[in-house]
């Protein structure tokens, strides 16, 4: 009786349901499987997916900006990790390990200054998390102004459609009610030719990869071999992004 009563209590002590770890996602085991590949582009890519789909991917940061230090040389985007990563675990136990790397970056940063020391009040990592906020908000602003779009969009079709019923002249002064484009991205550039949509392009903002925006212009990070296929021409690598580079965003 004394055993089923313990047995009982064990289980009244367990969690309802178990929540998947951060390390035990499939896309952050595969990243850590092409890290030991040496196949760092693609694992970067991978990490990056983890990233976009949870808000407390502290581990997949830590890596991130590992590759952003030693294999992409960008010194500015791995202390930005490294503090997302301390964001979420300040007191984690990679957290001095963490603050040692941003030292090293910053330094790193500072030798490829002409002969100027490293201001603090000019951190650009400062800057690009400060940046990093104002594009959320701005993407939520805007896909806020899609929906308005769109409810006006379905209005006019009503309207119209009651009209042609009803055997009434549609005389609006802007004539027949033309296909709005709906653009949940004030970034996202689309190229149109006799009012049809022909071939979509995005312009690239600081901080983006092609998994962040694959994300924006389709909902998931899964289709960001698609771009990267559709502009070998001037995309050596996934991580050969450039400010302002315009890409083509296949259908």
């Amino acid at each position: 009786m004394a055993c089923v009563l313990a047995s009982l209590f064990w289980l009244a002590c367990q969690p309802a349901g178990e929540v998947v770890r951060e390390t035990d996602e499939r896309a952050f085991r595969r990243a850590k499987s092409l890290l030991r590949e040496d196949r760092k582009d693609e694992a970067l890519a991978s990490f990056m997916s983890v990233i976009d789909a949870r808000a407390d991917a502290a581990e997949s940061h830590m890596e991130v900006g590992l590759l952003y230090l030693n294999h992409v040389r960008d010194p500015i985007a791995a202390v930005y990790h490294f503090r997302r990563y301390l964001g979420i675990k300040p007191n984690g136990e990679h957290a001095d390990f963490v603050n040692e790397l941003i030292t090293t970056a910053r330094k790193e940063f500072a030798r490829t200054l002409p002969g100027e020391p490293f201001a603090p009040q000019v951190d650009r990592a400062d800057l690009m998390s400060s940046m990093q906020g104002l594009r959320d908000e701005n993407r939520e602003l805007k896909e806020q102004l899609s929906e308005a779009r769109t409810q006006l969009q379905i209005a006019q079709q009503t309207i119209q459609q009651l009209q042609q019923r009803l055997d009434i002249p549609v005389t609006t002064p802007t004539g027949p009610v033309a296909p709005i484009i709906i653009d949940s991205s004030a970034r996202r550039q689309q190229a149109t030719a006799d009012g049809n949509a022909t071939e979509r392009f995005y312009t690239v903002q600081a901080g983006d990869t092609l998994s962040r925006i694959s994300r924006e212009v389709y909902g998931t990070t899964g289709r960001w071999t698609d771009i990267f296929e559709a502009n070998r021409d001037q995309l050596p690598s996934p991580n050969a992004l450039r400010v302002g580079q315009r890409l083509r965003i296949p259908q």
